[in-house]
């Protein structure tokens, strides 16, 4: 009996051994510095390297500051002309592939989850006008879900305004669910599915779905620029109309993002949308948006949005063809 129990023994000393060498945490980081920090690569996303120690925990590198990395384990990298690759983070890696470290835009381990993949924020904000007497109250959400080759958004947009002597509340709302799948040589489709609602031009309701394609024309730590075209379709209502109208629009956008993300967080996120009516000729529509925020402590950001709508042939109830504004408001961001 003695020496099955020391045979059974010897066999889970032999196990928990084998887990914890499986467990141990072997990647390196070279830093600028000349220190190297050993435990585990979790990832790195707009130049923010998430590295986990025995210890400290998880902790975050500026991926400036690193001048190596290595690991034997499987990671997706996904680099700035495009290419996703599976790889192990070795010399070999870097040698064959003629990567350096400025090449790599973001990495990500094999086993994430789906709710590691996710980002986003929420701000609210409020502006009074004394000497106009008006009240304005906003609220911003977005939520992301990030693959090398996909990245999905949702985002939602309140901006409500009231003077006393007004018996309405002005309403700019709109709701957006879109799509992003990225090809090769930085190309990519995308999809779009959205309402708005504007009592500045009379829009009551708009029902939208858009079909396109581009190019990103660089992408790399910290910024983007991205270029398209499409075609979108439309059901739109106006407050003084009882029915629906549809439209066809072609659509041209623009979109550039600048973002540091070591400490402080910054952003800037502009995107410039404009849709040629197809279905009602020489009407123009234009979307223009621009969003910022500094961090001012952990995850807390505060920052600023300007909007501009037009419509060169909105409704004869419109109070004008142009609808445009800035707003201030303090939020909270999440994920990477």
């Amino acid at each position: 009996m003695r020496t099955i129990a020391t045979r059974v023994s010897l066999i889970i000393i032999s196990l928990t051994l084998s887990l914890t060498g499986v467990a141990q945490k072997t990647d390196k980081v070279f830093l600028k510095n000349g220190d190297v920090i050993t435990g585990e690569i979790k990832s790195m996303q707009l130049a923010k390297l998430s590295f986990d120690m025995n210890g400290p925990g998880i902790i975050s590198i500026k991926w400036e500051e690193v001048v190596q990395v290595r690991s034997v384990k499987t990671f997706q990298v996904t680099l700035q002309k495009g290419d996703v690759l599976l790889v192990k983070l070795d010399s070999l890696f870097f040698t064959s592939q003629h990567v350096n470290l400025d090449d790599i835009v973001e990495i990500v381990q094999i086993k994430n989850t789906f709710f590691k993949r996710l980002s986003g924020d929420v701000n609210f904000g409020f502006n009074y006008n004394k000497s106009s007497d008006i009240f304005q109250l906003n609220f911003a959400g977005s939520i992301t879900y990030r693959k090398p080759k996909l990245e999905r958004n949702f985002s939602l947009n309140t901006v409500l305004s009231r003077a006393s002597s007004d018996t309405i509340t002005s309403k700019k709302q709109d709701a957006t669910f879109s799509d992003l799948r990225k090809l090769k040589h930085l190309y990519y489709l995308m999809s779009t599915l959205g309402w708005e609602r504007n009592t500045q031009l009379d829009l009551a309701n708009r029902y939208l779905v858009t079909f396109g394609g581009g190019k990103i024309l660089f992408n790399n730590n910290h910024q983007r620029l991205l270029t398209g075209v499409g075609i979108s379709y439309n059901e739109e209502k106006f407050y003084e109309s009882n029915a629906y109208q549809s439209n066809v629009e072609a659509l041209a956008i623009i979109q550039f993002k600048k973002f540091h993300y070591s400490s402080p967080k910054i952003s800037i996120d502009a995107q410039y949308v404009v849709y040629p009516s197809l279905s009602n000729w020489g009407r123009v529509r234009m979307n223009l948006q621009v969003n910022t925020s500094v961090e001012v402590f952990k995850d807390f950001m505060v920052g600023f949005t300007f909007y501009d709508n037009y419509d060169s042939r909105p409704s004869a109830g419109a109070a004008s063809n142009n609808d445009y504004g800035l707003t201030f408001s303090i939020g909270y961001k999440f994920g990477k």
